[in-house]
């Protein structure tokens, strides 16, 4: 599919900028976003049954919370930071969330997200990694080359198949973490004030 993600390293950051409670929060949950950047990686280019995709789509969303407590922990440094692709970072998350929610949360309902096409009148039945004959027959998707499916009935629709692709959600991890690398070279430069 593509390159995989770089686990996080920042031993050396974390030595000054936080109090000891939070250096060893920050620590766990640095080696749980590695442990979860590496299951990504393995899995990313190994989908075979719906479950992966699942799988897949919870670790997009264990990594993308892991990055933001992170960031949060140190927010106290970050008024002079600026990610370089903020702007495309908040424009896959917002995808990610959009499809997180419609395939997960459909019985909390999915009109939290109308920008990406949830507004509540679609409700997600399944997944599924490739058409049916039957789908292809009746041209029930929205687009025939996609990496997988999610099913779904409509209003007035018995039901249909919309396709998305695995880079959202690798597009997803690969913002959030860069942003994170480059919140850690931003931080080294603040930490060798304190050496």
């Amino acid at each position: 599919m593509t390159e995989d993600i770089k686990p996080i390293d920042w031993i050396n950051i974390m030595e000054y900028l936080l109090s000891e409670t939070e250096n060893e929060y920050v620590s766990s949950v640095i080696q749980k976003l590695n442990w979860n950047i590496d299951d990504f990686n393995k899995i990313m280019n190994n989908m075979e049954l719906k479950k992966d995709v699942i799988y897949f789509i919870v670790l997009c969303d264990w990594i993308k919370e892991a990055c933001d407590c992170i960031y949060k922990t140190y927010g106290k440094y970050a008024s002079g930071f600026a990610y370089s692709n903020e702007i495309k970072r908040n424009e896959c998350n917002k995808n990610f969330k959009a499809i997180r929610s419609f395939m997960v949360a459909h019985p909390l309902n999915t009109d939290r997200h109308k920008n990406q096409g949830y507004d509540g009148t679609k409700k997600c039945i399944d997944i599924s990694l490739k058409l049916s004959g039957f789908d292809k027959a009746f041209h029930n998707y929205d687009r025939e080359d996609a990496d997988f499916y999610l099913i779904y009935y409509a209003v007035g629709v018995t039901y249909k198949n919309e396709g998305h692709d695995y880079s959202e959600i690798y597009s997803c991890v690969y913002y959030n973490i860069e942003r994170i690398i480059e919140f850690g070279k931003y931080l080294s430069n603040i930490q060798k004030r304190f050496v």
